[in-house]
């Protein structure tokens, strides 16, 4: 692992060019907030006072405020100035270096051939269109490896030719989303066969199948242990890239795009078996509070450092399949998160893509249950959004592009100053009811002084 984040950290040069230097106030919380209209579009010229923030359902004073993006999310100094009053576009663009940093990061595990294309060209028709406007730019696989395809850039170019090369397109090859394909079709073509010998469904079956189902669970066991360690391997360097991102002076947008996946290998292919045997406990999973380490940790430093997560379902539109929405699926919707309840949600935010709900909670800590998906309590969690019901891959990517360049940063000192490493939840309110919003969910008290 240390391997890979020292590569991470080379290829990262680019970012040496620039003051490293953080401005910090450790009594202040920063919390970047996407302000949108019933139509989406983002929405410009509010103060300070057309806001009022919360902690925990107590309200905060606001410190300072911002409505320019040019200092990043952690320069306390640009928002220094009285809480009515924000920076100028103009001085914000004398400063020198990237003003925002988006990593676009594949998963190139579970990326099938015909999601990959789409995903391809998707993001050929964003940056064949875009423009340098004080941006840069990474673009990261993870999978079997880490793999830095662009390392920082402010030339979309440089992106566009990388998307277009044949690295790139190796690493988007499929073979392991084919080869898991494969052995599930593997197991119903099993299991379609053993209902033709015993009884499926809810009929019990005869005592002489039960041997037979205790044969097909451990073969089943050994196939879902394959898919184990590729599997933490990627949450891994995820985390390392979220972790690598956190450090930079800029603001920071991170878009993840896979087809979905289980933080448990076996929930995967235990499904594939309760299609048919629906009463057999050997393939039910029991539900832990135990969320991944390597996902629970890129999620505090996200939230802690204000890197606002944005998840696409490279599937698009169609429906994930019955064998893929398990309770740990990082690809299914609805419920509560693998992650946890993330409790109460800010008072406008915005449900701009998928089901993301507004229902209040009774606890704001995101790891206080795993009833639902990995991908959606990213995006919750970070104030970003978790795109899966649309086939217009090349619209999301825009989305969250545009996010990161129009957005405010509002700054407060914590009435409760308790440093218990307790989850301290975060909600957002405007005057103006119509309008939506967008902000991470909270911090931990652990990490206040970033």
């Amino acid at each position: 692992m240390r391997l890979r984040l020292i590569f991470l950290i080379a290829a990262w040069s680019l970012f040496a060019q620039q003051d490293a230097t953080i401005r910090v106030d450790v009594q202040q919380v920063l919390v970047p907030v996407v302000v949108t209209d019933k139509k989406g579009h983002h929405v410009g010229g509010l103060h300070a006072s057309d806001f009022r923030i919360f902690e925990d359902g107590v309200p905060q004073e606001i410190a300072s405020f911002s409505s320019d993006t040019a200092a990043g999310v952690d320069d306390i100094g640009a928002l220094s100035k009285p809480a009515s009053v924000g920076v100028t576009p103009a001085q914000g663009a004398a400063q020198a270096g990237p003003r925002h940093t988006f990593v676009i990061c594949i998963d190139t595990l579970h990326a099938s051939p015909a999601n990959a294309a789409r995903t391809r060209t998707a993001l050929e028709n964003l940056f064949e269109k875009e423009k340098t406007s004080g941006a840069q730019y990474v673009l990261i696989g993870i999978g079997r490896q880490l793999q830095v395809l662009q390392a920082a850039t402010t030339n979309p170019l440089a992106i566009l030719l990388k998307i277009r090369g044949t690295a790139f397109q190796s690493a988007m090859g499929g073979l392991d989303a084919s080869a898991l394909a494969a052995q599930l079709q593997n197991i119903r073509n099993r299991m379609d066969e053993f209902c033709k010998r015993c009884a499926c469904g809810t009929r019990p079956s005869h005592g002489n199948c039960d041997s037979e189902i205790d044969t097909l669970k451990q073969s089943v066991d050994a196939e879902a242990d394959r898919w184990t360690a590729p599997t933490k391997g990627l949450l891994e360097q995820f985390k390392s890239v979220v972790e690598e991102l956190a450090k930079l002076p800029t603001g920071r947008t991170l878009i993840l795009v896979s087809d979905g996946f289980n933080i448990n290998p076996k929930r995967e292919f235990y499904a594939a078996v309760l299609a048919y045997l629906p009463n057999r406990p050997q393939f039910k999973l029991a539900e832990s509070r135990e969320s991944d380490p390597g996902l629970r940790d890129a999620l505090k430093v996200a939230s802690e450092r204000n890197v606002t997560i944005y998840t696409i379902d490279s599937r698009g539109g169609s429906a994930p399949s019955f064998a893929s929405t398990g309770a740990m699926d990082a690809g299914a919707s609805g419920g509560n998160s693998a992650l946890g309840d993330l409790g109460p949600r800010n008072a406008n935010q915005s449900v701009r893509a998928g089901s993301l709900q507004n229902a209040a909670g009774t606890q704001a800590n995101p790891f206080a249950s795993v009833e639902s998906a990995a991908m959606e309590q990213l995006a919750q969690a970070t104030g970003g959004v978790y795109f899966h019901d649309s086939s217009d891959m090349l619209k999301q990517f825009r989305n969250a592009l545009a996010d990161g360049r129009e957005y405010y940063v509002l700054a407060y000192r914590p009435k409760n100053n308790a440093q218990d490493g307790k989850f301290r939840s975060i909600t957002i309110e405007t005057s103006d009811k119509k309008l939506s919003i967008r902000a991470k969910s909270g911090y931990w008290a652990e990490g206040a002084a970033q």
